[in-house]
């Protein structure tokens, strides 16, 4: 293997997208704003700097204002916490009445189609919204607890009314690890396809839902859990993997 060639094998999906942009002004453009021009980067940059960080009330009316013009979309009444983290902002669309904890990060890579937050979601502090590829869609009324990642690979969605418990974790994707020269990082992002929770389902604190799993309406996850497979709608399961719990459907 070549040197240039082995340099570009280290590299993440995110690094390659970005070298094939030209200058760094134009590969932290790609990250900041996606396909957008420079004014667009521009009042991105005032909004990031002076805005985001601000506190209290004065920073939760200035984000209000001023986040519109830089979002798909943005609701009314939709109140962002300060310190968080939004790149490529034209991809988007929050709801009204929407909530976002302090230090949340809606992080959309600059290959992804959207990030939905529905209407009256809320999401709790140092949560992690990974959309990169498909979309991440949140539904309406639905609550995501602090410290949780989602990711969108292939897509995540999430139906409305639902529970997510802190450090819940939507994979989204995952590494390949059968090589052992190559740190599992650096190696082939693997997704088995789109992740789909139905509405009205309660998951536990700090369990993980993997990638291609689809749960139906209704489903109750214990805390702790590890969810390979699909969910059937009104189960109740738990464990590492889940099992259904006695009494369950």
């Amino acid at each position: 293997m070549k040197t240039d060639d082995k340099a570009m094998h280290n590299l993440t999906n995110l690094q390659r997208q970005t070298l094939k942009q030209g200058s760094a002004l134009d590969r932290y453009r790609c990250i900041a704003v996606g396909r957008q021009g420079n004014a667009a980067l521009l009042l991105y940059e005032l909004v990031n700097t002076f805005i985001l960080p601000l506190p209290g009330v004065a920073g939760l009316t200035a984000r209000r204002l001023l986040l519109p013009l830089i979002c798909r979309s943005f609701g009314r009444k939709v109140a962002v916490g300060r310190d968080c983290t939004i790149r490529n902002p034209a991809v988007i669309e929050i709801g009204d009445h929407a909530v976002i904890g302090d230090q949340v990060c809606l992080d959309a890579k600059p290959d992804a189609d959207r990030l939905v937050i529905g209407a009256g979601v809320v999401i709790g502090a140092g949560t992690i919204c990974n959309c990169a590829g498909a979309a991440l869609e949140i539904g309406e009324n639905t609550r995501i607890g602090p410290a949780s990642r989602l990711g969108s690979k292939l897509g995540l969605q999430i139906g409305r009314d639902c529970r997510l418990g802190r450090e819940v974790c939507c994979s989204g994707a995952a590494h390949a690890f059968d090589r052992r020269d190559i740190p599992i990082v650096l190696q082939p992002v693997t997704c088995k396809g789109p992740t789909i929770i139905g509405d009205n389902v309660i998951i536990g604190e700090r369990t993980t839902v993997l990638d291609g799993v689809r749960i139906g309406d209704n489903v109750r996850i214990g805390a702790d859990s590890l969810v390979l497979g699909d969910i059937p709608a009104n189960a109740s399961v738990s464990g590492v993997p889940v099992r259904i719990e006695q009494g369950g459907h």
